[in-house]
């Protein structure tokens, strides 16, 4: 087109050099040489064209992430090569011999890919988490401008939420280090308990609001799932896929079982205190079986009876209202078990663990540090899962810590807001999409640095990752929620199914077993593994609650 207008004959043979070196640019350079000419006529005809095709082969290739070498060489065209006249740029091939003796070389390409390109940071943020960050703007433009679902539908809105979900938790974790690595302990340990569960608790108390306003018990279940799906990945999962992963490296990982059994003490003592009052009501609670068949005909012989279930009130109940009803008429009659026993116990039990934590806290930073062979720097504390080394100011950090938690809340309101359908109209346990979806899709960033850590033969580190998330799920997320639900009464109640209680137990038991000799392999990771698909097989054909 260059060369038809005549005038931009240059301009023509400027652009097919360039083909020719971005087809091939290995051993070629680009150089900015001393001429005096105009560019007028360039800047208004050929230079936006390929300006524009230039971005978008530098937004697609840095996308892939593995051609950011290709992305970096389309942004340097378009910045210092694209905007000079024709005269100025000099593109030659060199020998491995050859000095270029003339001009600036402002050019030049050696590799066009690189495998290890997802290990690339920009400003000490991960490349996956720039790269998804434009997704967080889509999902709240397209959650709060299509209201109605003309342009997508609730599982597309949903699935976005969750999605961005990920990079902000990132964020948060990277301004949390920033913040603690420039702060005393007492402040990093404010600001580690204050916003190390923010992405969990910002999707639990919006969904507990949105369950209460509706008046759908559904949604406390979901929540309590969720809970539940966390404790039993980070304790099964997690460090599992990071000892198979790291033992395929790696024939035999060492770790420090000193460390690791103040975790499980920590475990043990977070799981039983949680999980007493649930223990509690089925001691003291009363049996009522909803139908019940005589086997022999036989007044005095035996009955089969199924849809059974612990009733916490003193008193008689309609056998057709389920799990549910006794619910609801333990939280309307005065005097109860749960309000006379169970309530009392939930409290003190929320008030005991936030406690333990903080004793663990100062244990494992101050007094007994020394057990501990990870690096503060890597681990801060537990609970805290990211590298402390400061990558922003104090004020910056506080800024994007701030930012990243209004649109963390944001989508949490768009998540709870389009899960509705799904609890409806899926086929699938409420049980299985809260140990899955809700529970493990936040927790992404984790396992990919528990993964990267196992790789690297640090599997102290990636086990800590794994315990101290659950080990924050029991002793402050719980407390939380049940804190909150004093302030905004909601349908969250401190008593969890069986299942729940049972694959929580065994979870943390089989864990303390697998780290009582300090070392593990590919084999005892796949146990793990495959015990947490077990659990989640049950999940997956277990009836929804009631109600729901």
């Amino acid at each position: 087109m260059m060369f038809i207008t005549i005038v931009g004959a240059p301009y023509g043979r400027l652009c097919w050099d360039l083909a020719g070196y971005f087809l091939w640019p290995f051993g070629k350079v680009i150089q900015k040489v001393e001429h005096h000419a105009s560019t007028a006529v360039w800047l208004c005809l050929g230079c936006p064209v390929l300006l524009l095709a230039h971005g978008l082969v530098c937004v697609t290739a840095w996308l892939l992430i593995i051609l950011i070498p290709v992305a970096k060489l389309s942004a340097r065209a378009a910045s210092r090569v694209l905007p000079l006249p024709p005269q100025r740029v000099l593109i030659r091939r060199l020998r491995t011999t050859e000095v270029p003796l003339e001009g600036e070389v402002i050019l030049c390409c050696y590799r066009a890919a690189n495998p290890y390109y997802y290990k690339y940071a920009v400003d000490g943020i991960n490349v996956f988490a720039v790269n998804l960050l434009p997704l967080v703007l889509v999902t709240l433009v397209l959650g709060y401008v299509d209201s109605p679902n003309h342009l997508t539908g609730s599982a597309i809105k949903f699935t976005l939420a969750l999605l961005s979900i990920m990079p902000l938790s990132y964020y948060i974790g990277m301004a949390i280090a920033s913040i603690s690595a420039q702060s005393n302990f007492a402040v990093g340990a404010v600001v580690n308990a204050t916003f190390g569960s923010i992405t969990e608790l910002t999707f639990y108390i919006t969904a507990l609001i949105k369950g209460s306003r509706e008046g759908n018990r559904c949604y406390a279940e979901v929540v309590k799932s969720a809970l539940t799906g966390t404790l039993v990945g980070c304790v099964l999962f997690v460090p599992g896929l990071c000892m198979v992963i790291g033992g395929i490296r790696h024939q035999e990982q060492r770790f420090n079982s000193r460390s690791a059994g103040v975790s499980s003490a920590l475990l043990f003592l977070s799981v039983g205190g949680v999980f007493a009052p649930t223990l509690f009501s089925k001691v003291y609670g009363k049996l009522v079986c909803g139908e019940c068949h005589n086997v022999t005909q036989n007044p005095l012989g035996h009955y089969l009876c199924h849809n059974c279930h612990f009733d916490l009130v003193s008193g008689d109940l309609d056998p057709q209202q389920g799990e549910f009803g006794a619910l609801s008429l333990q939280m309307d009659n005065n005097g109860t078990l749960y309000y006379s026993h169970v309530q009392p116990l939930v409290y003190t039990v929320s008030i005991l663990l936030p406690a333990a934590y903080l004793i663990g806290l100062f244990f494992t930073l101050k007094t007994h540090s020394h057990i501990y062979d990870i690096h503060i720097s890597d681990c801060h504390m537990p609970g805290h899962h990211h590298s402390a080394v400061v990558h922003w100011s104090r004020w910056r950090a506080l800024v994007i810590l701030l930012l990243a938690t209004l649109c963390m809340s944001a989508c949490a309101d768009l998540a709870t807001e389009h899960i509705s359908p799904i609890l409806t109209n899926s086929t699938i346990s409420q049980y299985f999409i809260g140990v899955t979806v809700l529970a493990m899709v936040p927790e992404l960033p984790e396992i990919v640095n528990g993964i990267q850590f196992a790789l690297q033969n640090n599997l102290s580190l990636s086990i800590e990752i794994g315990n101290c998330i659950a080990v924050q799920v029991c002793m402050l997320q719980i407390p939380i929620l049940v804190l909150f639900t004093i302030f905004y009464p909601t349908n969250f109640t401190l008593v969890f199914s069986d299942l729940h209680v049972y694959a929580s137990m065994f979870s943390v038991v089989l864990m303390n077993y697998i780290f009582m000799d300090g070392k593990c392999d590919y084999f005892q990771g796949t146990v793990l593994v495959m015990v947490y698909f077990i659990l989640l097989a049950v999940y997956f054909f277990a009836p929804s609650p009631s109600g729901c």
